[in-house]
């Protein structure tokens, strides 16, 4: 069994998930799980051989890092906010974010932009839930921000590769920060 295509495909059902269940006035937050899914759905392709990609993999992962993760660190802590609740903020957030974080990483090889990016991002989610006494949303922004950490100190552990603990913990992350905030989603009918 291929280990990096599952925890990608997991990874990729539940930030689309993510994105189907919540309601529409969260853009930022379902503009990051499109773009954290999209990277793990291209993970997924990459490693079970079915459209290996790895440039193209690698390209949205940063853009996961650097784009997706700030967004879904602005969703949560700042619910009301203007990139947090309005499609067009969300998306010149998104736009800016991304082309600094291009020219950062692509071009100036700054390959520190992008994990600096996901780790302050993890740190404001962390920093949100304690502020609100929110212990899953701490708890989530816990999970996100050990598992960047395995990532960059390329921990394994028997099959488990660096990549596979990271896609584990945002997962698990993303589910907890579902389960802490019942305003995410779709009211019910």
């Amino acid at each position: 069994m291929n280990w990096q295509a599952l925890f990608d495909g997991i990874l990729a059902a539940v930030a689309f998930g993510v994105v189907v269940l919540t309601a529409q006035s969260k853009p930022s937050l379902r503009m990051a799980c499109t773009i954290l899914g999209s990277a793990a759905a291209l993970g997924t392709l990459r490693f079970s051989g079915l459209l290996p990609l790895p440039a193209l993999h690698q390209f949205v992962s940063m853009l996961g890092a650097g784009v997706g993760l700030p967004l879904l660190g602005i969703a949560v802590s700042q619910p009301t906010s203007a990139v947090a609740t309005q499609r067009r903020y969300a998306w010149i957030f998104a736009v800016v974010a991304a082309v600094i974080c291009t020219v950062l990483v692509m071009v100036a090889q700054l390959k520190a932009w992008a994990a600096v990016c996901a780790v302050l991002s993890a740190l404001t989610i962390v920093s949100a839930g304690i502020s609100r006494r929110q212990g899953k949303t701490t708890a989530a922004g816990l999970l996100i921000l050990l598992a960047l950490g395995a990532f960059a100190a390329k921990f394994q552990f028997g099959a488990l590769q660096p990549g596979d603990f990271l896609h584990i913990g945002l997962a698990l992350g993303l589910l907890l920060l579902m389960r802490s905030e019942p305003t995410y989603s779709k009211p019910s009918s």
